[in-house]
């Protein structure tokens, strides 16, 4: 069997400063340290379960967190940024199950760590068929899509209300839970990494005994992103393919998951020069 990992790190746990997220902050080493060690705990657990390939999907920031000299025999890993799908790129029918780990929750939850769907800096809400999208909800469409089911999400413990009410076939692992943008609590490494262990288990004999499914919404999809400036909604709205609702927010109207994606992604990208720009000129 083979697995695709989509592996995230604001729900990781002992992750509670963005001192620890990017490349050259003061406590980047902790957060790569841990993301790495996430990495090779799920696919050790995988290959417990009967798995003989996993793919793990670097997907925070730059995406160059885990350090691949710690991975496994069997594990191939996908780093770098820009890429396709960015989460979930590679993604396809030869694999059985998806798992997301370190997942955090999405933008504009009360209390979540670090808060956000995709790019924190460009897109305020994300909303597909009166949806409001978390990463999570988002990538379980482009699999669902495929026809994969994500049979474990791990993270920040104001996901599990998104599972229980859309997925309530995917095992949710509390890694942490979010007291405010800027802090967490969370238990031991080791008492984590034991409920990790048994959750997967369980994900595993869920899918063995066909109890898990894709997460699809109906077609088509309605989206409409709330950008956080209304020059990237100026820009946008000239776009072939994109209309303006109003100051902020962007719409578009699709029947493809990796179409709303490459969407987001062109914003995040127009997004990023904006803010470069305003930074240079001066």
């Amino acid at each position: 069997m083979k697995a695709y990992v989509s592996l995230d790190i604001e729900g990781l746990p002992g992750l509670a400063s963005i001192t620890m997220l990017t490349p050259g902050s003061s406590q980047f080493n902790v957060g790569s340290r841990l993301i790495t060690i996430f990495a090779k705990k799920t696919a050790e657990y995988l290959f417990e379960n009967g798995f003989n390939k996993v793919v793990i999907a670097d997907s925070h920031g730059y995406m160059t967190n885990i350090d691949y000299m710690e991975m496994p025999r069997n594990v191939s890993l996908i780093q770098g940024y820009p890429r396709p799908f960015s989460m979930v790129y590679g993604v396809d029918k030869s694999f059985d199950v998806v798992v997301f780990v370190g997942y955090h929750s999405g933008a504009g939850t009360v209390h979540g760590f670090l808060d956000h769907t995709y790019s924190g800096r460009v897109f305020h809400e994300i909303i597909v068929n009166d949806l409001r999208m978390s990463e999570y909800l988002l990538n379980s469409l482009y699999v669902g899509e495929i026809g994969l089911s994500v049979i474990l999400l791990a993270g920040d413990e104001h996901l599990r209300n998104e599972v229980t009410e859309y997925t309530p076939w995917t095992v949710f692992i509390d890694f942490k839970k979010g007291i405010t943008r800027y802090s967490a609590e969370y238990d031991s490494l080791e008492d984590v990494l034991d409920r990790f262990k048994r959750g997967l288990q369980i994900a595993v004999s869920r899918f063995k005994r066909g109890e898990t499914k894709p997460f699809t919404i109906e077609k088509p999809y309605r989206v409409s992103v709330v950008l956080r400036d209304t020059l990237l909604a100026d820009i946008a709205e000239n776009i072939e393919g994109f209309s303006r609702k109003n100051a902020y927010t962007i719409f578009f109207e699709t029947n493809s998951v990796k179409t709303i994606l490459s969407r987001l992604m062109e914003l995040s990208y127009i997004g990023m020069g904006i803010e470069y720009l305003r930074e240079h000129v001066k």
